[in-house]
């Protein structure tokens, strides 16, 4: 049995497998963030309490990572997509063109 999906239907389907697939990218960058950078507080201040560096670290890395939240939600990703659907369609009709 063949079951047929509309265009809009993917594309549906496909904003909202790169919603979650952003939202889940983010997620994984953030538990790094978190886990990475208590690891780097612990040794700055297990070592050295007069030498505050952690603090660089995490402000750069926290950078990186606001633009990672910022580029992933879910309205800025459902634009990106829009675009390479067109981008796709655009081609897709261009060849039909062709082949006529």
């Amino acid at each position: 049995m063949s079951e047929t999906v509309s265009l809009e239907e993917f594309k549906e389907a496909w904003k909202e497998h790169k919603v979650k697939e952003a939202r889940r990218g983010f997620i994984a960058h953030l538990t790094a963030y978190i886990i990475v950078n208590a690891f780097l507080v612990f040794i700055n201040l297990w070592t050295s309490h007069s030498n505050i560096w952690f603090v660089w670290p995490l402000a750069g890395w926290g950078l990186g990572l606001v633009f990672h939240y910022v580029f992933s939600r879910p309205s800025y990703v459902i634009d990106d997509v829009e675009k390479e659907a067109a981008i796709i369609e655009s081609l897709a009709r261009k060849k039909l063109r062709e082949r006529k």
